[in-house]
């Protein structure tokens, strides 16, 4: 081998062992925002890891096309993003993201119980099940379009706006027992309700990825593990209070309950970036409107959001429906709070094999099978012990957009555009919420009230949302077998 060949051979080394680790970089990033199994990224951090030694200030700091160097806010000591304790306090701030997924979601997925019980008294022939209904969908829109404000108190630190959010979410829930027409329920259990979720939604978010790195995965399935276990443990408990104590007491128990749970997670959260950094934080939206130009970002925000019009219908239909056959209401809210455990673990565990198989790959085969659990074992269960398999089945795969929204995001768009990207897919994907006043219309459509309608529409909108992101992963790796 001569010289000059010598040469270019150590160049090609160089440039390989440079190429390998750009990508394991890019690997890793991708795996970090995969960790968040709440679905949501770092968009909250006033920082972003670029490489070692090296650090960005938060896309809230600074526009993509254009960096004004001058509004750009110091990054933090180097040693308080390096020396993250990966445990210690670290846990009670997860603990404190377990307590908020409790109620934030545990509530908001259990509003089929208390439809039926408003359907079947107060608001009995004063309300159709098409405007009860979409109550429960305000609740979400509003969690998923007011996020970006939550920004807007960033500097005022996590425990404030956990704290806040809090104090207004459970006020919604408390109000709620005082309402006497559908569209007091709008304002409570819906928008106030909504509002202050979303606070707490952004604050879990933010908190826990400042205390750990790799154990980051475990901290987050912790705060993740309550949304499961809130859904599990509230809907028996709702169904015996409003069967004991009446709707409007069960509400401020509840309520009180609620309250309780979320103070003791507003004391336990906790910052790590000094208070004199978040203070002078310049704050600028996190939406990038020119990224709706990208085709492959576009494809996955409609196949995401069809997908997910069907998630919230069953688990607000299942309590009436189980009525509809028999089922007495103790059965009834074991049912859903089964369904809502299932959903948890379910979040958890395609979490993990998705990091094996690839992250659209994985959500588009749960969409699927979501749907076709739908289509094929729904409409035939008219016992128990039917509807429990579908619960348990549907109940695993439903969820699973809110365990790879961001990886899959972040793969789409590039870990340098994830938090535009998540704050437009969180505001797009309100639109979902109206899968279940859609579902109820077409009910009302349906001869003797029927419940083929709404099973077809969730099937549908579940296989269709897989089938496009199918078509989103052949485009952009000309292959349906690869990992992706």
């Amino acid at each position: 081998m001569t010289i000059t060949d010598r040469t270019e051979q150590q160049d090609n080394d160089s440039t390989s062992t440079l190429s390998n680790k750009n990508y394991k970089k890019h690997k890793l990033d991708i795996e970090k925002a995969a960790t968040l199994a709440t679905g949501v990224s770092d968009i909250y951090l006033p920082y972003i890891r670029k490489s070692e030694g090296e650090y960005d200030p938060n896309p809230l700091e600074k526009t993509h096309s254009q960096i004004d160097e001058a509004s750009i806010v110091e990054p933090p000591p180097k040693d308080i993003l390096d020396d993250a304790p990966d445990g210690g306090y670290g846990w009670a701030v997860a603990v404190a993201g377990f307590f908020g997924n409790f109620v934030m979601f545990g509530i908001a997925s259990i509003w089929g119980v208390f439809s039926q019980a408003y359907a079947t008294s107060i608001l009995e022939g004063k309300a159709s099940t098409l405007s009860l209904m979409t109550v429960g969908s305000v609740a979400y829109v509003c969690l998923n379009v007011f996020t970006p404000i939550s920004v807007l108190f960033v500097r005022f630190g996590t425990r404030f706006n956990y704290g806040f959010g809090s104090i207004l979410m459970c006020l919604g829930m408390i109000l709620s027992g005082f309402s006497t027409e559908v569209w007091h329920l709008y304002l409570t259990q819906g928008l106030l309700f909504g509002f202050g979720a979303s606070f707490l939604y952004m604050s879990i978010a933010s908190v826990i990825p400042q205390w750990f790195t790799t154990r980051r995965g475990t901290a987050m399935g912790i705060s993740s593990a309550g949304t499961g276990l809130g859904g599990l443990t509230l809907s028996p408990m709702a169904s015996f209070l409003i069967s004991e104590y009446g709707i409007p007491w069960a509400y401020r128990i509840l309520g009180l309950f609620s309250l309780g749970i979320c103070c003791v997670g507003t004391i336990l959260v906790k910052d790590r970036l000094p208070r004199s950094y978040r203070k002078n934080l310049l704050l600028k939206s996190p939406v990038q409107w020119s990224m709706f130009k990208m085709a492959d970002f576009d494809i996955w925000l409609v196949g995401a959001v069809i997908a997910l019009m069907g998630y919230l219908s069953p688990m607000f239909y299942l309590p009436k429906y189980a009525a509809e056959i028999g089922i007495n209401e103790t059965d009834s809210s074991n049912l859903l709070g089964i369904l809502c455990a299932m959903n948890g673990v379910g979040r958890l565990v395609l979490g993990y094999i998705a990091d094996k198989i690839g992250r659209l790959n994985m959500f588009l085969i749960a969409s699927a099978f979501a749907g076709v659990c739908t289509f094929i074992i729904w409409p035939f269960a008219t016992s128990y012990d039917i509807l429990l398999v579908y619960s348990i089945l549907w109940g695993f795969s439903c969820g699973t957009y809110y365990a790879l929204a961001a990886p899959v995001t972040g793969s789409v768009v590039g870990m340098e555009k994830l938090s535009s990207g998540l704050s437009i897919l969180f505001i797009v994907s309100a639109i979902s919420a109206m899968g279940t006043p859609i579902a109820a219309a077409i009910q009302d459509a349906t001869p003797e009230l029927g419940y083929l309608g709404i099973q077809m529409f969730i099937g549908s909108v579940y296989v269709g949302g897989a089938l496009i992101c199918l078509y989103l992963k052949y485009r952009v790796t000309g292959s349906l077998l690869s990992v992706y």
